[in-house]
């Protein structure tokens, strides 16, 4: 049986029969052969070929679709498409390779500072939350810089350094979120620095209580949601904070319905920096490993968080905040036309809907394939098509940690 597919269709193990162009206006010199390899598909591509007739008796064919998305995933993207049109910031000023590299070389900096005054707070000692302040003043340069460096980079965790890789990573996601909402300099280094401090007061609870892999019982959720006073008293008698810095520590768990901790603040009356910190937080936490659930997909996160908004969450800044990093952040796996899976590589800020991708995996045949970047805002070229859905790794056994991007 013979079978027309266009060209973004094609795949190896497919036998060619009919290129659809005269022969005068490409260099393929065969008529008739079977696809060996992806290269072999871009060679086609790179000729001009749009569509193919492949012989189904002596190759394979188009697979069948993958499993249909979970309920709500594209209703989500379509609320965002306004959005992603909408947000044109301005030009990056460094490659972003280079810019991780520097990223890298930061967040290891603020892990380790982190580490020291989060033992300084378990012994007892002086907290000096000035010593933060360089580092973010750092932050927010390369974050201005290219910010698809530094926040996909502090997502990625260590299991035993996750508070202080979590503190970075919310402090990494706070400024880019007052950045991108204009918020002066001197207002942004105090979110941070509040945000790096948030959690200090789990230094005077058990460890095994905050990495208990089951279900927290009454007592001991009780004892967990102290950290948030401990932490502001052990603050207040070492350090000089801002008042922001303190309604970020104080507030980062109140909920805009008034269902949070520990003062169960509701609205207005949450302040906009303790609002703002409860998303980079809720955020940052879902999109992590943890002891009791696995990290989740960073746009599935968004979805979740968008659908708090109004409940859970201050709506405008959660609209606000899918802008800061994109309707699909990088790190997240995605499924394109062509039916491949690809790693989000890097944004386009001015269409967020296409960005640089790198594919990895066929989901119709649920087979590896050798990796290739792709840019989807690009027509020419560009036979995998663009991107159907946000998926997860787990649903399709893949590490998230191998392939991030490096």
């Amino acid at each position: 049986m013979i079978r027309k597919i266009p060209i973004r269709q094609l795949l190896p193990g497919m036998y060619v029969v009919d290129l659809h162009k005269h022969w005068l206006e490409h260099n393929i010199w065969q008529r008739r052969f079977m696809i060996r390899d992806e290269a072999h598909v871009q060679k086609l591509v790179y000729e001009g070929i749009e569509e193919v007739s492949i012989d189904l008796g002596r190759g394979i064919d188009v697979p069948p679709p993958p499993p249909p998305p979970e309920r709500g995933s594209t209703e989500f993207e379509r609320k965002f498409l306004s959005l992603a049109e909408r947000f044109a910031p301005g030009p990056r000023q460094v490659s972003l390779g280079e810019e991780r590299r520097r990223a890298a070389r930061l967040l290891s900096d603020a892990g380790s500072m982190l580490n020291e005054l989060m033992i300084a707070a378990q012994i007892g000692r002086e907290v000096d939350a000035a010593r933060l302040e360089p580092l973010v003043g750092k932050m927010m340069e390369s974050i201005r810089r290219n910010p698809d460096a530094l926040v996909p980079l502090a997502r990625l965790k260590t299991r035993d350094a996750y508070a202080a890789d979590h503190a970075v990573a919310t402090a990494g996601l706070i400024i880019a979120l007052g950045l991108q909402q204009g918020l002066p300099d001197p207002e942004i280094e105090k979110l941070a620095i509040g945000t790096m401090l948030k959690d200090i007061g789990q230094a005077a609870l058990d460890e095994t209580l905050i990495t208990k892999p089951g279900m927290l019982s009454q007592a001991e959720y009780s004892t967990v949601k102290s950290h948030v006073e401990e932490g502001l008293a052990v603050l207040e008698a070492t350090s000089r904070l801002s008042e922001t810095s303190v309604a970020v520590v104080l507030e980062h768990h109140e909920r805009y319905n008034g269902c949070g901790y520990p003062y169960r603040m509701a609205g207005d009356e949450i302040s906009a920096a303790g609002r703002m910190a409860a998303i980079v937080d809720t955020y940052d936490a879902m999109t992590s490993d943890r002891p009791y659930r696995q990290a989740m997909s960073p746009a599935l996160v968004l979805r979740q968080l968008f659908e708090q908004g109004g409940t859970q969450f201050d709506p405008t800044l959660v609209s606000a905040f899918v802008r800061t990093v994109g309707v699909y952040p990088v790190g997240t796996l995605v499924l394109l036309e062509s039916g491949h899976l690809a790693v989000v590589d890097e944004l386009h800020q001015d269409n967020l809907l296409s960005p640089l991708v790198r594919v990895i995996f066929h989901a119709g045949r649920r087979q590896y394939v050798a990796p290739v970047e792709v840019d989807l805002s690009r027509k020419i070229g560009n036979h995998y098509g663009q991107i159907v859905r946000a998926e997860n790794y787990e649903r399709w056994g893949l590490s998230p940690l191998r392939w991030q991007p490096a």
